[in-house]
């Protein structure tokens, strides 16, 4: 049997969904994954057909025609594209979620429910073919070759013992706010990476010496390289957390707008949240309700580097 996966968010929720591909690699001669163009890079070292999608009218009837012959889709992804898409493509096994736009496309239907994590409802998607996977299939997975990781060392002279910071998000309610991170760097014994991406690069000036700036200086496998290197990851609310649990690195979370209710908090690590209430706000919140902002600055650097210390130590 040939089975489709099919996510086209963020970055964050493709990583969350290889937990999918590692226990259906496992049972079936073929498995595909339709995502956006990262994939090619990101999931290097799956054994799976990667189906790139760029989301554009005319592409959306081509990959109709491309993914046609799968028998089964699992689709992570709620938006009404994926349920026209998978729809006209004839797979006979469509399954979704209830929660999806236009549910009745799909052909199996499972709970969609916030309070568990997202591995644990990607999980539902696969109760339709019977299969109930064990704990240990449910973590993330991805490769990177140590002759990567020996590259990464030697362009970015990157020391022993590193921490890595991921201050930036998509969604700016998302971020704690910069003087935090800059005062956490400096009370860190470890040295500090900073990544982010290129439109990140004028705010990262905020962390001068002794930090190193890799901010809008990596492509994604180089990014993943020095996250895998990592003693510990601390980020917002974003792909960075899951990146590193995939690799096997501890994640410390720094909520703001977002919740760990959601489901998207670490799997191997901790998180901190804001004591604030009206938090949390929405899983992608893009206007804060009271107009505040109480809670970009209310989780504090003591307990954040108390936490630190703590998971580091572990």
């Amino acid at each position: 049997m040939k089975v489709l996966v099919w996510q086209t968010a963020f970055l964050g929720d493709v990583v969350l969904a290889t937990s999918l591909l590692g226990t259906l690699t496992k049972r079936f001669e073929k498995v595909g994954f339709v995502g956006r163009p990262f994939i090619k890079e990101l999931l290097r070292g799956y054994k799976v057909e990667l189906i790139p999608f760029n989301k554009g009218l005319w592409e959306s009837f081509k990959l109709s025609h491309i993914i046609k012959d799968y028998d089964v889709v699992l689709s992570a992804h709620r938006s009404m594209r994926t349920a026209l898409v998978l729809f006209f493509s004839g797979i006979p096994t469509r399954i979704g979620f209830d929660r999806s736009e236009l549910p009745f496309l799909y052909t199996h239907r499972v709970p969609h429910r916030w309070g568990v994590h997202e591995v644990e409802r990607n999980a539902e998607l696969l109760r339709p073919l019977g299969i109930e996977p064990e704990k240990e299939e449910l973590n993330p997975k991805l490769f990177v070759s140590e002759e990567e990781v020996k590259r990464a060392v030697d362009k970015f002279k990157l020391p022993e013992n590193y921490v890595v910071f991921s201050p930036f998000s998509n969604f700016p309610l998302k971020e704690w706010h910069v003087d935090g991170w800059v005062e956490l760097s400096s009370l860190l014994r470890e040295k500090v990476v900073v990544i982010g991406t290129k439109r990140d690069e004028d705010r990262a000036k905020v962390f001068k010496e002794g930090v190193i700036n890799l901010v809008g200086k990596t492509d994604l496998r180089e990014l993943m390289a020095v996250i895998s290197k990592a003693k510990l990851v601390i980020s917002c609310d974003s792909s960075p957390v899951h990146i590193a649990n995939a690799l096997g690195v501890p994640a410390l979370t720094i909520y703001t707008a977002t919740s760990p209710a959601y489901g998207f908090y670490p799997l191997k690590g901790s998180y901190l949240i804001p004591n604030v209430e009206c938090s949390p706000c929405s899983p992608n919140p893009k206007k804060c309700k009271t107009g505040t902002y109480e809670c970009l600055s209310s989780v504090s650097v003591e307990k954040a580097i108390f936490l630190c210390q703590d998971l580091m130590t572990d």
